[in-house]
């Protein structure tokens, strides 16, 4: 009855990059949640480099505006490759 509908073309949270790649930390730099979006930070007049941030949902979403006035880049770490050119190609068309 509780069992979530999985379609074929989803990925499966085994197979989801921020589950299974080393690369990506078990947690968010904000809380103890899972990260679900990279945020790069670019350098500013009082750092030379650019910083990641790894967002929980939650802290993402509260700083969304923020991060766009900062001119930040963000990767959706829930999306596949394919899921995510394709979701940038039609924001950017809109």
């Amino acid at each position: 009855m509780f069992e979530r509908y999985a379609p074929e073309h989803e990925v499966s949270s085994v197979e989801e990059p921020r589950f299974t790649d080393p690369a990506i930390p078990s947690h968010a730099c904000c809380c103890p949640a899972r990260p679900v979006v990279r945020v790069i930070m670019p350098p500013t007049a009082h750092r030379a480099h650019p910083v990641d941030l790894w967002l929980c949902g939650h802290h993402y979403r509260a700083s969304l505006q923020t991060l766009l006035v900062a001119g930040a880049t963000v990767e959706d770490l829930t999306l596949t490759p394919d899921q995510c050119r394709a979701h940038y190609s039609g924001a950017a068309a809109a």
